[in-house]
């Protein structure tokens, strides 16, 4: 109901006594003042991003004091002695990959170590003590293609015979390359013709391993000529191939193209003079080669060896005497001198060579060599474990070493190691038989635990982590070696989860250097857990994405809680720091809403298709909203839980009341107003929540607590315009109007208060409440505000021009612009007011109510609203009428004095002179008006 006019005249007199001189009048433009700033802060939020954007990244610091485990200082010593016995004892052939030179492998690794040159000489005197390491020839017969066909069946059944020519010190041996690097196996003995050609040596005594004599008849004694001298040997069968040289394949049935994949180890003497020897056969009778190679593996002592070499020989014989007899038949061979195999091995296709020259073989056989070393430990071969823990504290040191020579950041550091380093692993990789998977765990279990200590990049830890997938082969690993490997897989991602509970200090979200480290960071720890090494591992580990979503939880709670505490920590405050400071709080979480959607969400959902954002604001939140309400009950009380439509069923105030109410509220209503803005803001980013969880987010209700608080801002901006509006009326000049060379058809105080009901429109689009019911409500409150106080204006204005006594003057027409300043400043106000409910949108308010009223309760806010507006424009044009019929009334007197003139003016006047006067009069009364009223009024 709208107020009396006597009602709001007391208000406003007691308001005027509150407030004469306070700057009250600036209340209004305040709240919008606060509104901007709001604005301003939004935009701060994209401006900031811009410039963080462009600034380097922050750089890690290790904050989480992982303390690295130290081998002693004996191990130490006794690590760098196996290195430089590694380097004294380098097998293979060097590549262009790593150093040739024994001196700068020593030197490198003196630096790396950090050793005096008396603790140098001292240890390597030490190493050179060492006994040298038995050298292993490890040979894997892959497959063999093109093979010529033996059988009726247009296919062979080949079979591999494979050895170690071993050196004959007795023998002068000058070598001949045959393909791989040695002579067929199955060449005759030299004769007069090539002995001067001094290219046959012992290879040739061989005869192969098929011991195939018979066809040189029994001549067995062959001479080697050599530079002025000659010497001559007897070609016995002890000058064949003891026992444990001989090996064989397995019999592949009906192919040209078999694939054998089976690995043979050999022992070597030096290998500098050795060569591997390698006959393929086609098996055909009852006791072949094949057999007797077989057999050759099983005797013990010279007696046995001299026997099954005869029964060899014997077979071959047979098989040229009598052509119906079955022998096995040659397919080709290949020999591969020891000391040209490289460092790295060898993994290629070799032709295969005939007989002699003018032998005719066919096709090519695969395979794959590479030489290792054993040292005598009295242990067995296969346990390398040793070797292994070794490799990964020297790659450890390495790292350190190459760390300390990097000029830069270790973020920056690529992870390559120097020629130095690299052949010095090498070398110990091979003579320790460190497989490819074994290496491929050092190098992640050295990388991943120095980047625990120096923080590497990302970028290079995941090149490492590919690297172990890449060569990770079910059962690849022994049960120590994946134990070992689960301790630092958990050292690593125990890391980088806490890397992850600080990212937003860590891996802030406008820089794009550290934005690529976090996806690198996240890529790393999926791709460990969908790695079968990692699950194999790591059977135990609960999966990547229940992990992170702790962590997040976790870690947003912890940066919260701590801005929490530095910003709202207790202290002396008043009750508008503690508003200011949650406000700042809530400001803060606005720009980390902004920055976690933006940057962060799609990180996350690229790498573990998970929602950052929907994880972190939920707890968020809940610790946010709990500091808000806290911070309202000590403002507002226990009114915080009350529900918003309570409070505008309470009466208003009397005059009195109303006065004290509007101190105290004035006080605090700016930071109520700044923190409901904000609030409001962080409430838009609740849609990036999953619908599930949205409904459960308190800050969806956030406006609930603000009931009391609306009900004090429309109470105080009421109050507000009410004391505008009777401290303009007062301070309105006319003198200044008519003095005025300009045509001025309103004084200030309409001006103002028609500025009044803009802000308020102004204000009521800030506050965007939520609910649309109690919009609606507030709406009607609103309506009803203005009206009574664009009534109070029209009373003080004209309550000013009667306080004038301008009707008692006799003639009106010196106050002719006066009397019409305040009829249009009463009318600009009914204008104001009479938009002002379209300016609050009532319409879209009422039409979104009808999802939650029927149409006919819609139907009756309308009315209401329009009756209220309706109502006090009627009051305000009666007002406008009563002014104008005071001057009316004025001149009615000199009206109907014209008019009876008119009336007895004789009939032979012309009428245009008898209505002349009265013309004249009102062209001298009237005219002046249209000059100064508005159209509205004076039509």
């Amino acid at each position: 109901m709208i107020l009396s006019l006597q009602q709001e005249s007391k208000f406003s007199a007691a308001l005027s006594k509150r407030f004469e001189n306070e700057g009250v009048h600036a209340f209004l433009e305040n709240f919008e003042a606060v509104a901007q700033k709001h604005e301003r802060r939004r935009q701060k939020i994209k401006k900031d991003e811009e410039i963080e954007n462009e600034k380097l990244p922050s750089e890690y610091r290790n904050t989480f004091n992982v303390k690295p485990q130290r081998i002693t200082s004996n191990e130490y010593e006794l690590l760098y002695i196996e290195t430089l016995y590694t380097i004294k004892h380098k097998i293979g052939t060097t590549t262009s990959r790593y150093i040739q030179g024994e001196n700068d492998l020593y030197a490198y690794a003196q630096e790396a170590f950090g050793l005096s040159n008396g603790d140098h000489q001292r240890l390597l005197e030490k190493a050179n003590e060492e006994k040298p390491p038995i050298l292993i020839l490890l040979v894997e017969i892959v497959e063999a293609k093109d093979l010529e066909a033996k059988d009726a069946n247009g296919f062979s059944d080949p079979y591999c015979m494979l050895g170690i020519v071993p050196e004959r010190r007795h023998f002068l041996t000058s070598q001949h390359s045959n393909g791989g690097g040695g002579l067929s196996s199955d060449e005759e003995g030299v004769n007069a013709n090539t002995l001067h050609d001094n290219k046959l040596g012992f290879m040739k005594r061989l005869k192969s391993f098929r011991k195939s004599t018979y066809r040189r008849g029994q001549g067995r004694e062959k001479t080697i000529l050599t530079t002025g001298s000659s010497l001559q040997y007897h070609s016995s069968l002890r000058d064949k191939l003891p026992a444990k040289y001989i090996q064989t394949t397995d019999v592949k049935t009906a192919t040209l193209n078999p694939v054998w994949m089976e690995k043979f180890r050999f022992h070597l003497e030096s290998g500098k003079t050795e060569t591997f020897h390698l006959d393929i056969w086609d098996h055909d009778d009852e006791f072949s080669v094949f057999e007797a190679a077989k057999k050759l593996n099983q005797v013990q002592g010279f007696k046995g060896l001299n026997r099954y070499f005869k029964q060899v020989a014997q077979s071959a014989r047979t098989n040229y005497l009598h052509e119906s007899s079955h022998v096995d038949d040659f397919l080709g061979s290949v020999n591969l001198k020891i000391n040209e195999i490289p460092s790295t091995g060898i993994d290629k296709w070799f032709s295969l060579e005939g007989r002699s020259e003018n032998s005719k073989v066919r096709g090519q056989i695969h395979i794959r060599a590479n030489l290792t070393t054993r040292e005598d430990r009295g242990i067995s071969e296969e346990d390398n474990w040793t070797d292994i823990k070794e490799h990964v504290e020297l790659l450890q040191i390495f790292i350190d070493h190459e760390l300390k020579k990097f000029k830069g950041e270790t973020t920056q550091w690529t992870g390559e190691l120097s020629r130095d380093a690299e052949t010095i692993l090498h070398q110990h990789a091979i003579q320790g038989g460190i497989t490819d998977i074994q290496q491929s765990m050092c190098r992640w279990i050295a990388y991943s635990k120095k980047h625990s200590e120096h923080i590497l990049a990302h970028k290079l830890l995941l090149s490492v982590t590919e690297q172990l997938e890449q060569t990770w082969k079910p059962t690849s690993l022994s049960r120590d070696e994946s134990d070992v490997l689960r301790e630092a897989f958990t050292l690593f991602i125990n890391h980088g989860f806490k890397q992850l509970a600080k990212i937003r200090e860590l891996f802030p979200a406008t820089n794009k250097t550290s934005m690529e480290r976090l996806e690198q960071l996240l890529t790393i720890l999926m791709k460990l857990h969908s790695m079968e090494v990692f699950r194999h591992c790591c059977p135990f580990q609960n999966s990547l994405q229940h992990e992170i979503t702790s962590i997040i939880k976790t870690g947003t709670i912890e940066w919260f809680n701590r801005l929490a505490t530095q910003i709202t920590k207790p202290r002396l405050r008043s009750d508008e720091d503690i508003l200011r400071n949650t406000s700042e709080l809530v400001y803060i979480m606005i720009a980390d809403a902004h920055l976690c959607i933006k940057y962060y969400n799609p990180i996350f959902d690229s790498t573990v298709k998970m929602s950052f954002y929907n994880i972190s604001f939920k707890k968020i939140d809940e610790k946010l909203m709990d500091i808000v309400i806290k911070a309202l009950e000590e403002e507002l009380g226990e009114q915080v839980h009350q529900c918003p439509s309570t409070f505008l069923e309470i009466k208003e105030p009397d005059s009195a009341d109303v006065l004290a109410f509007s101190a105290a509220a004035e006080q605090i209503s700016l930071c109520l107003f700044e923190l409901y803005l904000s609030l409001h803001e962080l409430s838009k980013y609740k849609i990036y929540v999953n619908e599930t969880d949205r409904v459960n987010l308190k800050i969806t209700q956030y406006y609930m607590y603000f009931g009391a608080a609306v009900k004090k801002w429309l109470s105080l901006a009421r109050n507000k315009i009410l004391h505008r509006i009777e401290r303009s009326v007062e301070n309105d000049k006319y003198e200044a109007a008519l003095t005025s060379t300009h045509n001025v058809k309103f004084t200030p105080s309409s001006l103002d208060v028609s500025s009044c009901f803009s802000q308020i429109s102004q204000f009521w689009r800030r506050l965007a409440w939520p609910d649309i019911i109690t919009s609606i409500a507030y709406l009607i409150k609103i309506t009803e505000d203005m009206a009574n106080a664009t009534c109070l204006y029209a009373m003080l204005v004209e309550g000013k021009l009667n306080a004038r006594k301008l009707y008692e003057t006799n003639d009106l027409s010196y106050y002719t612009q006066e009397l019409s300043l305040v009829v249009n400043d009463i009318e600009r106000i009914r204008d104001s007011f009479k938009t002002l409910p379209i300016e609050l949108s009532y319409d879209k308010l009422l039409v979104a109510a009808e999802k939650f009223h029927s149409i006919a309760v819609v139907d009756e806010y309308r009315k209401k609203i329009e009756t209220t507006v309706a109502i006090c424009s009627h009051e305000i044009i009666d007002k406008i009428y009563q002014i104008l019929n005071k001057i009316v009334t004025k001149m009615e007197i000199e009206l109907k004095q014209h008019i009876v003139h008119i009336i007895d003016t004789p009939e032979h006047i012309l009428l245009q002179d008898t209505i002349q006067p009265l013309i004249t009069y009102l062209d001298t009364r009237l005219l002046p008006f249209k000059d100064f009223l508005i159209r509205q009024n004076f039509t």
